[in-house]
């Protein structure tokens, strides 16, 4: 009876000491686990600040052209009212003149 005794110690023992390094073990992972999503976190907050700035920088550029774009497009809008003042300012001028001469 006495050697089943000792053996159930053994055993409680080694299932004590089974328990206490799994205890160990699942802390360690559990830090490990922390420290990995405190990591990913970190990357993840970065990366957002780099695809913000991305997208910002974008943003400018195609507002740029945009801006651009428009300029063009008045000047070319610009350049045709000119062209067209230009040919009726010959019979402006003369009709000014008609206007003025008959006035005295």
């Amino acid at each position: 009876m006495e050697k089943i005794w000792e053996e159930l110690k053994k055993i409680e023992a080694q299932a004590e000491q089974i328990r206490g390094e799994t205890q160990d073990k699942a802390k360690k992972m559990t830090i490990l686990a922390q420290q990995e999503a405190e990591e990913l976190l970190d990357n993840s907050g970065t990366y957002a600040d780099e695809e913000a700035q991305q997208l910002f920088k974008n943003a400018v550029q195609e507002a740029n052209n945009s801006r651009e774009e428009l300029l063009k497009a008045n000047q070319v809008t610009a350049n045709k009212l000119r062209v067209q003042a230009e040919k009726h300012m010959d019979s402006a001028i003369t009709k000014v003149m008609n206007e003025v001469i008959e006035e005295k």
